[in-house]
């Protein structure tokens, strides 16, 4: 959904901290959008990439402040936090029974049931020696390396913002999204940041020791965690599809689109879901529906870490 015959009566809102080129920065667009959306319906956010430059901009109603978006994300967001617990489970790598289990607990509960979507499927699964489990999503980086835990990780970065208090929770995120990002955060993430694909052979010291090691935004990462549960999965005969997902195994592109008109969050998962996204040669049918361009991130795995990289932005000329 495009609101651009209203973009006369909205508010236009710089956000340079999120990157077109940063899978982190538009999973952490679409958790805004999400966490707005859900604290406040009656206010339609929408968001844009428009010109050469691809400067996200956030579009509401006319004389919505910028403190009063971030209050409204905030109270969302923690709003969606519950849909994140897992009771103790640490690593996405549930049985068929057990994800089952899960699938019938959240009926009734369209942001669990998202958010589970998301996860992966019973229809889809890989065998790990004599025991069967579902096949997880190829945004779930972490399982267990390094003592990372993809659920763990879901479930702490919605903790956190009831660990500090309100006016930090918010500040977090205002500087995800109106100020470029100055990684000065001690926080965990999601591997999602083209920052944190930082190969021994191209660093001055270890990357895995302290002193030589970047740091995150908090904010970025919070929203991201309710933004990622927009890109849900589905058994196929290859195994488990993602929407916006090119390939598979060490050639899997993750997608997602750019456009330069005002755009809803049902706007944006429409255009997640269309198969032009993934396709070098058919990306130009999204110029009708106003997408500028298209983002196309690889995932890496270097050793036993898996990352994505800075995605390559595929110009439509609708400009």
């Amino acid at each position: 959904m495009t609101v651009e015959g209203r973009a006369g009566g909205l508010t236009e809102i710089d956000a340079p901290g999120l990157r077109p080129d940063n899978l982190l920065a538009f999973l952490a667009l679409l958790g805004f959008l999400r966490a707005a959306a859900c604290s406040s319906p009656e206010t339609l956010v929408a968001a844009s990439w428009p010109g050469p430059s691809r400067q996200c901009r956030l579009h509401c109603p006319t004389g919505t402040e910028r403190a009063r978006l971030v209050e409204l994300v905030d109270a969302g967001l923690r709003q969606l936090g519950p849909v994140q617990l897992f009771e103790g489970k640490m690593d996405l790598s549930l049985t068929p029974r057990e994800f089952r289990l899960e699938a019938r607990s959240a009926a009734g509960n369209a942001d669990r049931t998202l958010m589970l979507s998301a996860l992966g499927s019973d229809g889809a699964l890989r065998r790990s020696g004599k025991d069967e489990h579902i096949q997880p999503t190829p945004l779930c980086l972490m399982f267990g390396q390094g003592h990372q835990h993809f659920l763990q990780r879901l479930e702490d970065t919605f903790a956190r913002a009831d660990s500090v208090s309100e006016t930090e929770a918010r500040r977090d995120l205002e500087r995800a999204v109106f100020e470029v990002w100055d990684y000065e955060d001690e926080t965990e993430s999601f591997r999602w940041d083209p920052m944190e694909d930082r190969r021994y052979a191209l660093q001055y010291g270890d990357p895995s020791k302290g002193k030589n090691k970047v740091g995150t935004m908090s904010g970025a990462n919070r929203l991201a965690a309710a933004g990622f549960a927009l890109f849900t999965t589905a058994p196929r005969s290859r195994g488990l599809q993602m929407v916006a997902q090119a390939g598979s195994g060490s050639d899997t592109l993750i997608c997602w689109p750019l456009p330069a008109v005002p755009t809803t969050l049902d706007g944006y998962r429409a255009l997640l879901s269309h198969p032009a996204l993934i396709d070098d040669s058919r990306a130009p049918e999204l110029a009708s529906y106003r997408v500028g361009a298209v983002a196309r991130a690889k995932r890496a795995h270097v050793g036993k870490f898996l990352s994505i990289g800075i995605a390559r932005i595929q110009a439509l000329g609708t400009e």
